[in-house]
């Protein structure tokens, strides 16, 4: 085999180093035309690169229907969002043995099945289409009929929201775990072993603006006491951890509660409640702006700001070491400078030896210099009798030549903090208070699934690599079979892919503001800070009517022109076309 065997060596090398490309690359042409504005042209890339009748039809009908949503083609969106729900909940709950099936190969080569935060987001964004749909009839039955629809689709989202906080627990149930002896002990060991991550504490339990939404629907829909429970849920779900979860101001705490006390006002019957609950969970500032509120008529703003970060893929290799009888896991670092930190970082913070057990296995099994040499680029499993059984299927021989795994991280370099967002109201400087933070969402719900993420890779390389060896091995012996055995594991090391599909149109972070304003016409001008210091400007007029709801809704791309106005595609929901 001589030459030729080292030239497939080092295609071997050479493989480990590439993979799939990942989810965020296909798509890239049609996010970049979508913050352009450009959205005809964004709707032809999107539908160019996935397949509606693919692995990736729910993307396609939820980055489709964002786009068209964006684009002021509300019912196309609707559609689309309707379809993607459908797809959804079928994937949701599909046959287990699919499930299994497909974790046995590339992860990309199965459907994807949407994140519980994303499924929340179709029906939130379905809620607002129908919201704009109201804005822009003027036939009242119309009118009425696109509010209705946004109710039931608030009731959809409170739904979902159940299901999921019955499945994953409460936050107060979570909390009462937390003061529990035995998990205060488990916390010590758990931080004693290197684990610098409470995965409990990042699940998503619910969600606090989804149900705050609701609340503005009924509020606009004139259900007050719908709309009394919906805020009080999102004010209780704020307080209990949700806003410190997603590293949330108190400021959206404080507003969900003065909503619930003005919703308490309206539908009456709660004289003896509100003026206690008010004392208690309102500034004094607030408790002032609550005497005139609901006479006055207001303006909400509602702000989508950038875009979900995108999943990376990162390459792990893994060993066998015969002498301490462990699985040997190192990150192999890529791309520049500041990619490899983030590797590096992701690695160190998921899955690196690091904890004083670490230590001590070091120094009791001879490696201190390399363990400290290595420190933060190494993971080490002691198998135990498990290693006698891994040797009797092959695994050991296969880790011999090393085995590439992936999985999926996100850059921590690409986490930049979003400036803030002021608005000018007829001159008068306000500022919004950030209510979600999707990209802390997105990124929250890796952590709680990295450890699940690197099993079933090792457990996928695995089962390929075996399958390549003992195809070897029916091949006779000599060079023959060391060909076969060779080609096998490069196409299953080059088949290695992470599942890095994520809804990217999605918002990286909502702010809202409530102003109470005069009966009359009002300028709005909405001034939002984004990264690498670019700013974007939105401006607009409202109608107010006394005790009406009028609302505002925009989205601020950095990528954008920088200035924009409002031209039909920013929805306004005029207090003056409730009726």
């Amino acid at each position: 085999m001589g030459l030729g065997f080292k030239w497939l060596m080092l295609a071997i090398a050479l493989l480990y180093m590439t993979g799939c490309a990942t989810y965020g690359k296909g798509v890239e042409q049609g996010l970049m035309l979508t913050e352009q504005g450009q959205y005809s042209k964004a709707a032809g890339a999107f539908e160019k690169a996935l397949d509606p009748k693919g692995n990736d039809r729910l993307l396609y009908y939820t980055e489709l229907g964002v786009v068209h949503h964006l684009a002021g083609d509300y019912k196309k969106s609707n559609q689309l969002l309707s379809t993607a729900e459908r797809i959804a909940e079928d994937l949701y709950t599909k046959r287990i043995s699919d499930l299994i099936a497909t974790s046995m190969v590339n992860p990309r080569q199965g459907p994807y099945r949407g994140a519980d935060f994303e499924r929340v987001f179709i029906n939130y964004y379905k809620a607002l289409n129908y919201f704009m749909l109201a804005a822009q009839s003027e036939n009242g039955s119309i009118r009425e009929q696109a509010l209705e629809s946004a109710r039931v689709e608030s009731r959809r989202i409170d739904l979902i929201l159940s299901s999921i906080e019955f499945e994953k627990g409460s936050y107060q149930e979570q909390a009462d775990k937390e003061k529990s002896l035995f998990s205060k002990l488990m916390r010590i060991f758990e931080t004693l072993n290197g684990d610098i991550i409470d995965r409990n504490k990042l699940i998503y339990r619910n969600d606090a603006f989804g149900h705050y939404l609701a609340g503005t629907i009924y509020e606009k829909y004139k259900e007050y006491d719908s709309a009394r429970v919906a805020y009080q849920k999102a004010a209780i779900l704020y307080e209990d951890g949700y806003q410190s979860q997603f590293a949330l101001p108190k400021d959206i705490t404080e507003q969900a509660w003065f909503d619930t006390i003005r919703m308490m006002q309206r539908s009456g019957g709660w004289e003896n409640e509100w003026p206690k609950l008010s004392q208690t969970k309102l500034s004094t500032s607030k408790r002032e702006q609550l005497k005139d509120f609901n006479r006055q008529g207001h303006v909400l703003v509602i702000e989508h700001r950038g875009r979900v970060p995108q999943r990376h893929e990162m390459n792990l290799l893994l060993t066998a070491d015969p002498n301490t009888r462990q699985v040997v896991i190192n990150p192999i670092l890529v791309g520049d400078a500041t990619e490899r930190f983030d590797q590096r970082f992701w690695f160190f913070a998921l899955y690196a030896d690091k904890g004083i057990f670490d230590v001590f296995s070091a120094v009791y099994e001879g490696r201190t210099i390399p363990a400290l040499l290595q420190f933060g680029l190494v993971k080490r499993e002691y198998l135990g009798p498990l290693w006698d059984v891994a040797d009797a299927l092959g695994l050991i021989q296969v880790l011999q030549d090393g085995m590439r795994v992936t999985v999926p991280y996100y850059r921590v370099s690409e986490f930049k903090p979003y400036g803030q967002s002021r608005l000018l109201v007829d001159g008068e400087l306000h500022e919004l208070t950030t209510s979600q933070s999707i990209q802390h969402m997105a990124m929250q719900r890796q952590l709680v699934h990295a450890s699940e993420d690197i099993q079933e890779s090792m457990a996928r390389a695995s089962f390929k690599n075996l399958t390549a060896a003992q195809a070897a091995s029916l091949g006779g012996g000599g060079d023959a079979s060391a060909i076969i055995g060779l080609i096998g594991k490069i196409t299953a090391n080059a088949t290695s892919a992470a599942e890095t599909r994520n809804w990217l149109l999605l918002p990286g972070q909502i702010k809202i503001t409530r102003i109470p304003l005069e009966t009359g016409t009002h300028n709005l001008k909405l001034v939002s800070d984004l990264e690498a210091g670019r700013s974007v400007t939105h401006t607009t007029q409202v109608t107010v009517r006394p005790g009406e709801m009028a609302v505002w809704k925009v989205r601020s791309f950095p990528n954008s022109d920088g200035q924009s106005s409002q031209d039909g595609k920013d929805m306004i929901l005029q207090a003056n076309k409730s009726n």
